[in-house]
C-alpha cells in the first residue's frame, strides 16, 4: 500500500511539472514594449482567414495568444493601432503547422 502512494506522488510531480510550462509551446507571446497603449489589436490568418480579436494592450505588459492550428500550413499577422492611430502590422508567425509547434514572441514598441 506504501508503495502506491509513492509512485501516487511521483505521478501528481510529474503532471504538475509538466503542465506548469512557460515556455508553451503553440503560443505568441505579445510584449508591448513602449510607453503607450496599442489598441485594436487582432490576429489574422493568412489561409485560414481567421481572425480573432485581442482588444488592447497596456503600456509594458504581455499577453499570451493560443495559436488555433489547422490541417494546413498558415502565417499569422497581428494589426495593432499605435498611440498615434496609425495602423500597423507584424508578421508573427512566417509559417505555422501543428506539426511543427512554437513559442513566439513578438516586441512591439
Amino acid at each position: 500500500m506504501r508503495n502506491c502512494g509513492v509512485i501516487l506522488g511521483f505521478m501528481v510531480l510529474f503532471l504538475a511539472a509538466y503542465s506548469i510550462n512557460p515556455q508553451e509551446k503553440g503560443t505568441i507571446v505579445l510584449n508591448n514594449k513602449s510607453d503607450y497603449l496599442l489598441s485594436d489589436i487582432k490576429v489574422k490568418y493568412t489561409n485560414s482567414k481567421r481572425v480573432d480579436v485581442l482588444g488592447d494592450l497596456p503600456a509594458h505588459t504581455s499577453c499570451t495568444y493560443k495559436i488555433h492550428y489547422t490541417n494546413s500550413e498558415d502565417s499569422i499577422t497581428v494589426y495593432y493601432m499605435d498611440h498615434e492611430q496609425r495602423k500597423k502590422s507584424l508578421t508573427a508567425v512566417g509559417y505555422a503547422a501543428k506539426y511543427d509547434r512554437q513559442r513566439y514572441v513578438l516586441n512591439i514598441g
